[in-house]
């Protein structure tokens, strides 16, 4: 049996379109809102601002057990499904190699791969693969194994299960919109990937690397666009088959473009592709108080003057935004913050 699981395998039978708390970690921002089935919970959206310096993970771990606490999200208990930043989910290509053909060879050799391109530190991480078909390269995506650690003790101190841990990248491929080929439209299942464990635990946290097939026939490609980051993603039949990650500004509507050309000539194979579906989830809650980020604002109004322009119509055509999927708004709730405030909260539970 392959070793990727669909994660429709872990919903109990007769259980239709449980809802689940679906959670941003970056260095940045911690964000959740709620999903039932494809569609997010109106209003159920929360956002911490973090103090991401040093790029450190523990900040962010702090911010989520925040959110978690906050007494609709603590009432509610929904599963978590937990997307991991770039900088914290390192994505590789592996060649294929006969050692892939078991264990733990296979895991050895992933290893290998994140260590010869992150380092030694890589040889500590926890390592998992896409299920590519034999002789093709394979996506592999090493995570901090003290990081997940921390993870599914936060989701256990709260009282939540904590059914996914997947790159952001993932979750952005997962909810590509794009209308299925129709030679597609036979089957029943809204994906044809899957989920890759990090252990044998059915009800445990696990690395996703798995795409929307109807959308990859579409798109061709992904940018997910994050603060100081942008990654770019080639797809073929529903599979990642080439990643490109760079520094951007906040100019990136830009810089992609750019980005895009010069990796199409160092891959010129890529230049056929004719869409890229971009995600974009560079903005940023204020992490300053009230005063402060007032000041601020006012010292770099020309800069945010001079990107105003570079709204989404500034993309050449064959980039098109997609939807976010963490939704458009959040209310920004401070860490300090323990007990409901006076107005009305948003409603998470079922």
């Amino acid at each position: 049996m392959s070793l990727i699981e669909r994660i429709a395998r872990l919903v109990p039978t007769g259980q239709l379109t449980p809802r689940r708390l679906r959670v941003l970690l970056s260095p940045q921002q911690v964000l959740c809102v709620a999903r039932q089935g494809g569609r997010l919970v109106e209003g159920s959206a929360r956002q911490i601002a973090v103090d991401g310096a040093g790029g450190h993970w523990q900040a962010a771990i702090d911010a989520l057990r925040t959110l978690l606490q906050q007494p609709d999200i603590a009432a509610a208990k929904l599963p978590l499904e937990i997307s991991l930043s770039g900088r914290w989910s390192q994505l590789v290509l592996a060649p294929w190699s006969d050692a892939l053909l078991s264990e733990p060879s296979a895991s050895r050799f992933l290893q290998t791969q994140l260590a010869a391109l992150y380092g030694d530190n890589a040889r500590g991480w926890s390592v998992v693969g896409d299920d590519a078909p034999y002789g093709h390269t394979r996506l592999v995506c090493g995570v901090d194994s003290t990081l997940l650690q921390a993870l599914k003790d936060v989701a256990a101190e709260c009282g939540h299960a904590c059914r996914v841990i997947e790159p952001l990248l993932a979750t952005a491929l997962r909810t590509l919109e794009a209308p299925r080929p129709e030679r597609s439209r036979k089957g029943t299942a809204d994906t044809d990937g899957a989920l890759s464990r990090l252990n044998g635990a059915a009800d445990s946290s696990s690395a996703s690397l798995r795409a929307t097939k109807g959308a990859a026939y579409a798109v061709g490609a992904l940018a997910l666009i994050e603060p100081g980051r942008i990654t770019m993603a080639a797809l073929r039949d529903g599979r990642i088959v080439a990643i490109q990650s760079q520094p951007a500004s906040e100019a990136w509507r830009i810089e992609l473009p750019q980005a895009w050309q010069r990796w199409t000539l160092r891959a010129p194979e890529l230049a056929a592709i004719e869409q890229i579906a971009v995600t974009d989830l560079s903005a940023l809650p204020s992490a300053l108080p009230p005063e402060r980020a007032t000041a601020t604002a006012s010292a770099s109004a020309p800069s945010i003057a001079a990107t105003l322009h570079l709204v989404p119509g500034a993309l050449p055509s064959r980039f098109q935004l997609n939807a976010n999927p963490f939704g458009e708004r959040a209310t920004i709730v401070t860490p300090a913050v323990q007990a409901p405030s006076s107005t009305a909260t948003p409603e998470v539970a079922a």
